[in-house]
């Protein structure tokens, strides 16, 4: 039992009747977690899907549950001198690109007191700088293959609270990063928006979503579960969101209320 009470997830799911139908989409750290589910929702309403992560055996593990409208690409996303390489893979997979989603990130529990440069660079290059590379290289292919594009990255709350952690300084930037990108693009038919979630039932937070979710911190008591922030994904990847650009949509139980 979590300190202070016991809560269940009871989440109802939207079925929207394939509002993504023939969509190519490509999602970073898809392996497990806020990833998975965001390739499993984007399946289920007709997309073909590639995800990426850096273990090989997870990432098969997760295209297998995925089924058949999924495929797996083993890919350090840090390593900028790939991604072309990586980038030209997805679109032999898929034909094109129409949604990116910028999901792989890493967090550490460090500060100014106990973080060390390679600690920090490792979360900069993964949270952030992988998230404007690949979208340089990404942009050319949705703007050639798709009608209108789609980027959505996921951030996190911590982006809007003070901090000297690399994992808040990296949402900050990615923040901030999603509206230069929003404003570039909105001309070119790609719209960019991202997803700022509170604390989620992953592996991250080492959180089961099938157990006790209880979390006093938030409003609700509770934490997320990856498949609420998934919903909230294919809204902004769907055409009922075509009118928002440029935001950071917060999903956190009213946790930043406080």
């Amino acid at each position: 039992m979590r300190t202070g009470g016991v809560v269940y997830a009871q989440i109802s799911l939207l079925n929207r009747g394939e509002v993504l139908k023939g969509k190519r989409v490509l999602i970073t750290g898809g392996s497990s977690g806020i990833g998975f589910s965001i390739a499993e929702k984007f399946i289920s309403e007709g997309a073909r899907v590639v995800i990426t992560g850096r273990n090989e055996t997870k990432l098969n593990n997760a295209v297998l549950q995925l089924g058949a409208s999924a495929t797996g690409i083993t890919w350090d996303i840090a390593d900028v001198a790939i991604i072309s390489t990586k980038v030209k893979d997805v679109v032999e997979i898929l034909g094109g690109i129409d949604i990116l989603v910028n999901n792989a990130g890493i967090y550490r529990s460090l500060n100014l007191d106990n973080v060390d440069e390679s600690i920090y660079d490792a979360v900069m290059n993964i949270n952030l700088k992988s998230v404007l590379f690949l979208s340089k290289e990404v942009v050319p292919i949705i703007k050639s293959t798709s009608r209108l594009g789609k980027i959505i990255n996921i951030s996190s709350i911590a982006s809007i609270q003070g901090s000297t952690s690399p994992y808040h300084i990296s949402k900050a930037g990615l923040d901030n990063l999603t509206k230069g990108l929003a404003m570039k693009l909105l001309n070119e038919n790609i719209i960019v928006n991202a997803i700022a979630p509170g604390t989620t039932a992953t592996n991250i937070g080492d959180i089961d979503k099938n157990d006790n979710i209880y979390y006093s911190s938030a409003k609700n008591n509770r934490v997320a579960i990856p498949e609420e922030i998934a919903e909230l994904a294919l809204f902004l990847a769907s055409d009922a969101a075509n009118n928002i650009v440029g935001q950071t949509i917060t999903c956190d139980g009213g946790y930043t209320l406080r």
